[in-house]
């Protein structure tokens, strides 16, 4: 076994763990358990996987590229297991990390072959192996901070189209740079090919790099959108809690100004003893007294408008409704966050309740602050019993209603290390959560 090719190669795939530094960033609220025992099981499974791949590099001629299947697909593997984070956003800062790594091997190829016109890319020698090591970690450790700011778009953005459509713009860049090492670096010292080379590597890497933050921008931009757009929405439902009340009070003033004629009427009535009459216009007096449009379910004036507006809703469509709300005033989950739990709850409970007879209808909604300040919620709804199910999941479905926003209401759980659970047995649709 040759100890030089050993070293070398044992160099050369410790990119591989600035790689990861990289790819965890973004993950940082998605690490499943405890984060050491993760750090220190992905420094043990790159190392050995590194060391077998040295092992193999210094006993056959294999050529680099070929090797890196060997190494990336047990990485990724390791990968998604250790983030509760869907595939698509593991694939997608994956690709875009090992593109921006293709980089940095091509920087050291270029490095390797000004320090040796006459090698080639299977001979990749032990310094430019060393220069890659220096380089990597280097960009590793400033861009760990800009990765740390993609957290917030892994938490919140689930548009999974987005992150799909991402994947193949990071992976040009990928194949740009595998086709681009050069085999023999001789080529690079032809004419003007060494210009050509390292030209058109800074172009590609700017290119990549504003693409990064055109995509970072643009995303923030489609979350603050739909942050506006939940914002008005609670708004509304606010005002129509507000005019509700403020009618209410209207009628409440009207009746108390009439009060004093209704005595007189009902005073005059009874000195003559004409009973029927009497209850005729008590009767009617009651039936004239306002009706309350909302309740107060708690003092949080964003929740109880949501509360308020979907109980008129379930009201109007014939659904029986048995909720329980005990929510403490400091709770450390934003209105917004809350109120978007809530309204994804109670809106698929209602669509799911619209698709049977109206005696069957029913929706029961407990809310309540735990004694450590978590929320819990527990609801239990009527639906038509048929689900469509796909890997444990429920899938959406227009019929049943259920599977729109639960990705959603799951996601924004785990923000808050928290979890959801929803199941199903006969006509009857569970929801539990907890976070906070």
């Amino acid at each position: 076994m040759s100890t030089n090719a050993f070293l070398t190669s044992l160099l050369t795939w410790y990119i591989m763990l600035p790689s990861a530094m990289l790819t965890f960033a973004p993950m940082k609220n998605q690490i499943k358990g405890d984060r050491r025992k993760v750090t220190i099981a992905v420094i043990v499974t790159l190392s050995a996987l590194s060391l077998i791949i040295a092992i193999i590099k210094a006993n056959f001629t294999i050529a680099r590229n070929a090797l890196i299947p060997v190494m990336v697909i047990p990485s990724f593997i390791l990968y998604i297991r250790c983030i509760k984070a869907p595939v698509y956003k593991a694939l997608s800062v994956s690709v875009l990390c090992f593109a921006f790594m293709s980089f940095i091997v091509n920087i050291s190829n270029g490095f390797d072959a000004a320090i040796h016109p006459h090698g080639t890319l299977n001979n990749f020698s032990i310094e430019a192996a060393a220069f890659q090591a220096v380089i990597a970690t280097v960009f590793a450790l400033a861009a760990y901070k800009p990765a740390l700011l993609a957290a917030r778009i892994i938490d919140s953005f689930d548009i999974r189209r987005v992150y799909i459509a991402s994947v193949p713009v990071w992976a040009i860049f990928l194949a740009f740079n595998l086709l681009i090492s050069p085999r023999k670096y001789e080529t690079l010292h032809v004419n003007l090919m060494q210009i050509a080379y390292w030209g058109t590597l800074l172009l590609l890497f700017t290119l990549l790099c504003l693409l990064c933050v055109l995509f970072y921008y643009a995303v923030t931009d489609m979350m603050k959108k739909a942050e506006m757009e939940e914002r008005a929405r609670i708004l509304e439902m606010q005002e129509s809690s507000y005019q509700a009340q403020q009618r209410y009070i209207e009628e409440n003033a009207r009746i108390r100004h009439d009060f004093h004629h209704v005595i007189v009427a009902l005073n005059e009535l009874s000195q003559s003893g004409d009973t029927e009459t009497l209850k005729k216009v008590l009767d009617e007096y009651m039936a004239s007294l306002p009706k309350r449009e909302t309740e107060k379910f708690c003092n949080n004036m964003a929740v109880n408008a949501v509360l308020n507006h979907y109980m008129q809703r379930a009201i109007a469509d014939d659904i029986r409704i048995d909720w329980n709300i005990d929510l403490s005033d400091n709770v450390k989950v934003s209105d917004i966050d809350i109120c978007s739990i809530i309204g994804n709850i109670l809106e698929n409970a209602i669509l799911a309740c619209n698709e049977i007879p109206t005696g069957n209808r029913f929706i029961d909604f407990e809310l309540h602050t735990e004694p450590g300040g978590q929320i819990s919620i527990v609801a239990t709804n009527s639906f038509s019993g048929t689900v469509r199910m796909k890997d444990g999941h429920y899938l959406s479905t227009r019929r049943g209603g259920h599977g729109i926003g639960l990705k959603s209401i799951a996601s924004m759980a785990e923000r808050y290390d928290g979890i959801a659970r929803f199941s199903h047995k006969g006509c009857e649709f569970y929801t539990d959560l907890m976070f906070g």
